[in-house]
């Protein structure tokens, strides 16, 4: 079943295209995930699909009855409304006999999202960009759409919460249309990825690791997109040589060959072979270690402790070898950067010790950009200073970060967030170390910017330790994560997947031993107790019987409606739920016979 179907979309911004002649289907059961460069329009395609805005030509159909749930960026950033009058204004949609089970649907997600009752009466501007964000998902998904449209939805969540919906997402039937940075979701939850490119949208193949398909499906399609517009200058040229030459030797006699000849050109140049996208200049460097990789530590650590207004981490006992990569996680504000900063030496343990190497050269990158430029002074001589390289060399690494010409001899507090962190990034290449800490090294950088970093770490022949959100990048470079989590520590080996898997296993323990019911309490029930938690048992076996009455009503009017049958899909679907709801009719109603004949014989 298709939901939207478009054809032929233009957009353009004053005199600006963003985009023109796109189209394409979102089907029932599809997780798209839709990416692009910044400014490719992601954006402006889910508000035109969503029928936020208007499209300045093409056609969008949506299917009738399908109802679309959508999240803007900044859509929990623009009410002024409390919490409560966002619960309310969810639960004026919501028909009145579902009213009560949506409330508390709504109430236990709001609760699992960190809300307590003492918030309800806040306004929604006076939380945390991250809890916004949260009650914008909880509003969005208490409709329960058909399908729906996500602008960056994992935006400002923190890795719990990502974990939460990415699960959602994954075991959901409904359909989703995903713009993310964040590749590691998409990977998780997509089925497939669409691209906008150059005003062009790219539709990739369905896979079990869609984002990964995608980079290397993208890199086989510029490829053969530079291969065939090759092969097509180089054939419009040999014909255009041909035409040139016979019209300089022709005669009347052979005037036919040469208006033959002319055709052929003519229908080649007609034909659609755009040319490819220009790549884009990107990061393009390589990191050099002191020394070469081999065998001995880099460094360890003996029962590191450290304690503000509570204890972040106490006992953190580990050790690096030389070539190694781990990775630092664990919740915000649990002391992350600050185990990195012991480690780079900027701060002393309360208790503990660290034991380099001697001959360790470490280079140590810090989160905030502030925390080592000097804003006053030019990038070159940051460059130069840092690094400990001549005027030249500098300028050569900052022309290889993209900052070249009169912009490296422009002030630091000139540059954009990305910028600083090349120019960082410049200061890092010339030091030649053996150990490069790395404090959200990716912070501020695109996607594209992202995987030349990594491509660069990847070949990089020292040790590294890093701090990072960015989950796909810790996937690619880490073998080993010391996890951090509420004063307590551990170390996993075989990288961030299977930390994953573990914290996962972890959560789903949890919840399991939430949902496991009480031990009763050994108290001595009277008859009257007994007949009255049994008149409570069959009331509610009774509304349940009586739920599953409805359902089975609605699906057999279903099935007596002739067009249910042009969707084989939605036929199997209610023939599995119509087979499901009479085995547990069956079974309740037994239920209800055994505690109907306790409850009599009670009576007697």
């Amino acid at each position: 079943m298709e939901l939207i179907r478009f054809s032929e979309l233009e957009c353009h911004y004053g005199a600006r295209e963003i985009f023109t002649g796109l189209s394409g289907v979102l089907a029932d059961g599809e997780r798209i995930g839709l990416v692009g460069r910044n400014g490719a329009g992601k954006s402006s395609l889910l508000r035109l699909l969503a029928g936020i805005d208007t499209p300045f030509g093409g056609t969008i159909v949506r299917a009738r009855d399908a109802k679309l749930g959508y999240l803007a960026q900044s859509v929990a950033d623009e009410t002024t409304a409390t919490l409560q009058q966002l619960v309310d204004a969810a639960l004026e949609r919501t028909p009145h006999h579902e009213h009560g089970l949506k409330s508390k649907t709504l109430r236990v997600m709001l609760e699992a999202f960190g809300f307590a009752g003492a918030d309800y009466d806040r306004p929604l501007q006076a939380f945390s960009g991250g809890q916004r964000a949260k009650a914008a998902l909880a509003h969005l998904l208490i409709d329960d759409p058909d399908y729906l449209i996500l602008d960056e939805p994992t935006n400002h969540l923190d890795i719990d919460t990502v974990r939460w919906l990415e699960d959602f997402i994954a075991n959901s039937k409904q359909t989703f249309l995903i713009v993310s940075h964040d590749r590691y979701f998409l990977d998780r939850v997509g089925t497939r990825i669409w691209e906008l490119d150059a005003g062009r949208l790219h539709a990739y193949s369905p896979s079990e690791h869609p984002y990964d398909a995608f980079v290397e499906a993208r890199e086989q399609r510029r490829a053969d997109e530079r291969k065939a517009y090759a092969e097509f200058q180089a054939e419009r040229e040999k014909r255009r040589a041909v035409v040139a030459g016979l019209r300089a030797t022709h005669t009347s006699s052979d005037y036919s060959q040469v208006r033959s000849r002319e055709k052929q050109l003519a229908k080649l140049e007609e034909r659609d072979v755009a040319p490819p996208v220009a790549p884009r200049k990107t990061m393009s460097f390589r990191l050099q270690a002191h020394r070469r990789a081999g065998s001995g530590f880099v460094f360890e650590t003996e029962g590191l402790r450290k304690a503000y207004a509570r204890t972040l981490f106490d006992g953190v006992t580990m050790a690096l070898e030389r070539g190694e990569r781990l990775a630092i996680v664990g919740p915000n504000g649990s002391g992350k950067s600050t185990l990195l900063k012991i480690l780079a030496g900027e701060l002393e343990p309360d208790a503990g010790s660290v034991r380099y190497n001697p001959a360790t050269k470490i280079a140590y990158f810090a989160q905030n950009a502030h925390d080592q430029l000097d804003v006053d002074r030019s990038a070159v001589d940051e460059v130069m200073d840092r690094g400990g390289v001549a005027v030249e060399p500098a300028r050569a690494l900052l022309g290889r970060m993209q900052i070249s010409g009169d912009e490296a001899d422009k002030p630091i507090r000139h540059f954009s967030g990305g910028e600083r962190r090349r120019i960082m990034l410049a200061c890092l290449m010339a030091r030649a170390a053996d150990l490069l800490l790395l404090d959200e090294p990716t912070n501020d950088l695109d996607i594209e910017s992202r995987e030349a970093l990594e491509s660069v770490l990847d070949e990089y022949e020292g040790a590294i330790v890093t701090v990072s959100h960015d989950r796909y990048f810790l996937s690619r470079l880490c073998e080993r994560v010391v996890w951090i989590d509420d004063g307590a520590w551990g170390e996993i080996d075989g990288g961030y997947d299977t930390y994953e898997a573990d914290q996962r296993e972890r959560e789903r323990r949890r919840l399991e031993a939430r949902a496991a019911p009480a031990r009763p309490k050994a108290t001595q029930l009277t008859p009257l107790k007994v007949k009255s938690q049994l008149q409570t048992q069959i009331a509610k076996v009774e509304r349940e019987i009586a739920q599953l009455d409805t359902r089975l009503a609605e699906i057999d009017r279903a099935f007596a409606n002739p067009e249910t049958y042009g969707d084989r899909t939605l036929v199997a679907e209610l023939e599995r739920e119509r087979q499901a709801i009479g085995e547990r009719s069956a079974s309740a109603v037994t239920e209800w016979e055994t505690l109907l004949h306790q409850y009599e014989s009670l009576t007697k």
